[in-house]
């Protein structure tokens, strides 16, 4: 199942994902991709044959849910708050983080994150396994291994070992540090 990311503020819209284990995928037009890329010091001649595409549309990140529901982790990543503690401990949304290290330069900076994350789609898979299980982290950790070294996901840094993702991530890590500092200054 696709949807828009800015569907999933509306807690209706949260409730119809199943509270099962999954995977998903975030995707950016090219406008957004862009903005990333642009930050992150890459051409898009450069990686456009390595990122995974479908309808117009680049795959930018990938992650899944082990230890909660998918519903609830997508929920975390749309929906999380840009507290004190948050930035401070590392517990904001690693894929928030990163998009406001992107977009604001400022991990406290929610309504910049916001407008961004409302211009992605999200696509998310469901596990028949129970959350917190062996087979579903199994399972989901191979999926997640898989997708991460058949295509560069520019917005991933764990495990993201394809060949064109190590200037990329070390980037984004730049990039995020200096925005965690901005943001606790």
């Amino acid at each position: 199942m696709i949807v828009k990311a800015i569907e999933l503020r509306n807690k209706e819209n949260l409730q119809k994902i199943k509270k099962v284990p999954g995977y998903y995928k975030w995707w950016a037009k090219r406008t957004e991709l862009d903005i990333i890329l642009t930050e992150l010091n890459v051409k898009f001649d450069d990686v456009k044959s390595s990122i995974e595409t479908k309808s117009g549309m680049f795959c930018i990140y990938v992650g899944i849910a082990v230890k909660e529901s998918i519903r609830d982790r997508l929920n975390w990543h749309v929906n999380d708050k840009h507290t004190e503690s948050s930035v401070k401990y590392g517990t904001l949304s690693t894929l928030r983080q990163s998009i406001a290290s992107i977009v604001a330069h400022n991990q406290y900076d929610k309504e910049a994150t916001d407008n961004f994350i409302d211009k992605l789609e999200v696509e998310y898979f469901f596990n028949d396994n129970p959350i917190k299980s062996t087979d579903a982290k199994n399972e989901l950790t191979d999926i997640e291994k898989q997708l991460l070294q058949e295509h560069l996901r520019v917005l991933n840094i764990r495990d993201n070992n394809h060949p064109c993702a190590k200037e990329i991530k070390k980037e984004l890590k730049r990039l995020r540090k200096i925005s965690k500092n901005t943001a606790i200054a």
